[in-house]
């Protein structure tokens, strides 16, 4: 499976792309706008002076169909039945109405009624409901009618049933019914979730998964479509119906966008313009039907044939760009599932469409929810694998590469450890050859104290690890004295220890001393001293040199003749995570400020 995550391969991001991620954030951002106003709204007027009690069930009515200029569509249906006069029970007449305004008379007095409320200003339905009216015992024998007012000219010829009884038993019957739709759309909102869950994880830790997020998005959209469309969902939310209505058909408006973005990333330059530039109309019918929908010209019911429409080009879309890039780029190879799954969700979602406009509703059409259901999972985990087969190899780089570097530190404190030794023997030795010329008992004392300071000192010069400050100084003093065997009455030293139990780098305070000397001293014909002091402040240890020499510019100190300080800042940094200052005045002298963690 290929990385849906990586950089687009054509560079820059396209602006089509961009701006069709805009507008459907817009587009859904209004959606979200239109269901929190329904939400908090009154969505229906409910009046009922009846209360709840027992069950029996009758069934017998005649209906006629009356001319009202005052209904939505000019016409209403009135359907009168008389109630059994067997009816022992106290019981619940129910029907089931959709998008239709109802009132229900018992012997001429209106007992219920369900007409859309005065807030509910943005839209003319009353949305799916079930009516459930108690009746008594006293009833029995009495005339019921009900008015029945279709919103659209589509549920004119709406069959209702009326059902007579407990409402508990309906309850259970209408669950059984939905069980399958409601089992499968709580799964894909589940799915969805985990999807997106796992999509967030790795943006925030690797910065990766977005694609994952858009399949996440989608299959939560599929679920609550299917969840809010099934004839059970009322009774959950009996004083919401309006909203559940919108929630359904806002689902579906907006499902093809993240669905069309998750695809679109697996096809080459050509197509993903296409699928960009159909999710851009997506976005754009959405905001025009919105914007039909607040002005009160058309409901978007009126225009869900326009919805269906925007799906079936979303559609051939997919499926056009799938056959165009098998025919122009045969050689690129994904896994099977990744070719064939889509076909599936096209013939789900034509299924589902063709099946709604033969049988007037979509309550029970399955075969979308199963086809996506099907290639959201599928994906998903193949996603999901893939996402861990990156962990592991980037794991594995992350080890290669930190081996690379460690070995490449080495190298290089290899290297500056054998100029440090190079240059300091070399200094040594040129004390010890003047001393030949003009005094050779003291260049026998050198040589005597130099060998001392070899054989004594050789382990610490071969070592590549930290040794501790105490040894570094004993070095240092053998040091100090060979330079003032070359240059008598020139050179003093003086040092203030308050603090030895940390470690530093070999030859570290060594080459700052002999910079001092040689620089700041020697170069200049000066007399001077050097001072070498350690501190405990906080969790550090402060090693301070300073010198009352010659001094120089800061920036100079920089330079190619100080490979010395810049060797030591390099080991510093990188073997105990320390740091080096330099502040010098010239003529005045020169202070360096070592700081390093004890820990």
């Amino acid at each position: 499976m290929q990385d849906f995550d990586k950089k687009n391969k054509f560079g820059r991001r396209d602006a089509l792309s961009i701006i069709s991620v805009a507008l459907s954030i817009v587009a859904g951002g209004a959606l979200i706008m239109l269901l929190v106003s329904l939400f908090l709204m009154d969505n229906v007027a409910i009046e009922q002076s009846r209360k709840d009690s027992g069950f029996e069930t009758v069934e017998d009515y005649s209906c006629q169909e009356i001319e009202d200029d005052d209904a939505p569509i000019g016409v209403r249906k009135e359907y009168t039945f008389s109630i059994n006069k067997m009816l022992d029970n106290d019981t619940h007449l129910a029907f089931y109405t959709v998008h239709q305004y109802v009132d229900v008379y018992l012997d001429e007095q209106k007992i219920y009624s369900l007409q859309p409320s005065e807030e509910n200003w943005i839209c003319k339905t009353v949305g799916s409901n079930w009516t459930m009216i108690p009746l008594y015992r006293e009833d029995a024998g009495k005339e019921i009618r009900i008015e029945i007012t279709p919103v659209y000219e589509s549920f004119r010829d709406r069959e209702i049933d009326f059902l007579i009884g407990s409402p508990f038993a309906i309850y259970r019957d209408r669950l059984y019914k939905d069980l399958p739709q409601l089992i499968l759309g709580i799964m894909a909102v589940f799915v969805g979730g985990v999807f997106i869950c796992v999509a967030g994880y790795n943006l925030f830790r690797r910065h990766r998964g977005k694609s994952l997020v858009y399949l996440g998005i989608f299959s939560v959209v599929m679920g609550l479509w299917r969840l809010t469309d099934t004839r059970f969902t009322p009774f959950i939310f009996p004083d919401k119906p309006v909203f559940l209505f919108y929630a359904s058909i806002a689902m579906l408006m907006l499902g093809m966008v993240p669905l069309i973005k998750w695809i679109e990333r697996r096809f080459n330059r050509e197509s993903y313009r296409i699928l960009d530039g159909y999710c851009i109309g997506v976005s754009l019918i959405c905001l025009v039907q919105l914007l039909l929908q607040f002005s009160g010209v058309l409901d978007l019911r009126d225009t869900l044939f326009v919805t269906h429409i925007v799906i079936a080009i979303g559609a051939v879309a997919t499926i056009g760009s799938l056959i165009y890039e098998r025919i122009k780029y045969p050689k690129q190879s994904e896994q099977l599932v990744g070719k064939k799954l889509p076909f599936i969700c096209v013939v789900g979602v034509m299924a589902d469409i063709t099946a709604f406009y033969l049988k007037g509703n979509s309550s029970g059409l399955l075969f979308s929810l199963l086809a996506f259901l099907l290639y959201i999972v599928s994906m998903g985990i193949a996603t999901m694998f893939h996402y861990g087969e990156q962990e592991m190899q980037l794991a594995e780089k992350d080890r290669q590469l930190a081996e690379k570097e460690r070995k490449l530190t080495e190298r290089r404190i290899a290297t500056m450890m054998s100029q440090i030794r190079t240059h300091f023997i070399f200094n040594v030795l040129t004390v010890i050859s003047g001393y030949c010329k003009y005094d050779p008992q003291k260049a026998d004392d050198t040589l005597i104290l130099f060998s001392r300071y070899l054989r004594r000192n050789i382990k610490i010069i071969e070592e590549e690890g930290l040794i501790d400050f105490s040894k570094e100084l004993e070095q240092l003093e053998d040091y100090i004295a060979l330079e003032q065997l070359r240059f008598p009455d020139r050179i003093t030293f003086e040092k203030d220890i308050e603090e030895i139990n940390f470690q530093i780098p070999p030859l570290t305070i060594q080459p700052l001393v002999e910079n001092a000397i040689k620089h700041g001293l020697i170069e200049h014909d000066r007399s001077g001293t050097v001072w070498l002091c350690t501190r405990k402040k906080e969790d550090n240890a402060v090693v301070t040199i300073t010198d009352d020499g010659a001094g120089f510019i800061p920036e100079e100190c920089e330079n190619e003749d100080s490979v010395g300080i810049r060797n030591v800042r390099f080991r510093l940094e990188n073997m105990v995570h320390g740091s080096l200052m330099i502040e010098s005045n010239y003529g005045k002298g020169t202070k360096i400020t070592i700081r390093i963690p004890i820990s």
